[in-house]
């Protein structure tokens, strides 16, 4: 089976470097754009997919939408980004002004981090896209499947191929996946095989992105 991964492209808060999570912003020209690259490269390279799983959070299911037939899309809640709590909505300037502490750990210390007040804890998104994980071992070995979500989810799922502990987060979430990029992973008996990374070569606009600081 073969699993392939992007992220949501580029939203008006991602221009304003705002946190986003739960709440959402809608996809900027750029980000239009960079969608469509990704659906020329995926026909280009004869890409065929046997199921298309998406985040039901507008930006990622308009980007699943600009890529595939709605009628192909299954939204699944827990493809949904990181549950931010009050920090949503939130420029990332301020909260490393007025919440320092807790928003370095989220990032740079996750091994300390609880949670944001109403959010999510690491251990639910963990379980939750171990629970989807687990569902897809029900379809058939060949698969191919696309998955579209966010970039801590992406964290997420990348963490739990590569078998990372919550302090090894780190290693992996202080450049963000780019939007519209493209990550391949083979599964094969409950193992994983990160074949491709991050590609974006394709897309015409690129953020370079980190929230970490």
């Amino acid at each position: 089976m073969k699993i392939y991964i992007t992220r949501h492209s580029k939203t008006v808060w991602n221009e304003e470097k705002r946190l986003q999570g739960r709440l959402d912003s809608p996809l900027t020209q750029d980000g239009v754009e960079n969608a469509l690259a990704l659906k020329n490269y995926l026909q280009e390279h004869s890409f065929q997919f046997d199921y298309v799983y998406s985040s039901p959070i507008p930006r990622a299911y308009q980007t699943a939408c600009l890529l595939f037939d709605k009628q192909n899309i299954t939204m699944d809640e827990r493809l949904m980004e990181m549950n931010f709590g009050d920090f949503e909505g939130q420029k990332i300037v301020d909260l490393l002004t007025y919440h320092h502490k807790l928003y370095d750990q989220l990032w740079n210390h996750p091994e300390q981090f609880d949670r944001i007040p109403h959010g999510e804890s690491y251990q639910e998104v963990i379980e939750r896209v171990k629970s989807f994980l687990q569902d897809l071992k029900q379809l058939p070995q060949d698969s191919q499947i696309m998955i579209v979500t966010h970039g801590m989810c992406f964290v997420i799922f990348m963490s739990v191929f590569l078998g990372l502990t919550q302090k090894e987060l780190v290693s992996i979430n202080q450049q963000i996946v780019e939007g519209c990029s493209l990550t391949c992973v083979e599964e094969n008996r409950g193992s994983y095989q990160i074949l491709s990374y991050n590609e974006h070569q394709f897309l015409p606009h690129v953020m370079n992105a980190s929230f970490a600081k």
